[in-house]
């Protein structure tokens, strides 16, 4: 297990979170759904980030990839929160 992580100053957070749970309990721990809103010409995505499935990470973006980034940072910052918070 990796005993300290920080999150890369960087837009590949799901390349992150990927190479986190592979050190740290494995891939099958994450779990995505997604939904698109407004016109299909111009539609917004809506990417939702599960972790032993509960919802850590919920964005919205222009692209699916841009709201799974930002979904997958949420889930960074969760992990990381959680861990330095346990006693």
């Amino acid at each position: 297990m990796a005993s300290h992580y920080e999150i890369a100053s960087s837009n590949h957070y799901r390349v992150q979170l990927n190479n986190y749970l592979q050190a740290n309990g494995g891939t099958q721990r994450l779990s995505w759904g997604n939904s698109q809103d407004g016109p299909r010409h111009c539609p917004n995505w809506i990417a939702h980030a599960y972790l032993d499935g509960t919802e850590c990470g919920r964005a919205v973006g222009r692209s699916l990839e841009q709201a799974k980034e930002e979904a997958a940072r949420q889930v960074l910052r969760h992990i990381l929160a959680s861990k330095y918070t346990r006693s």
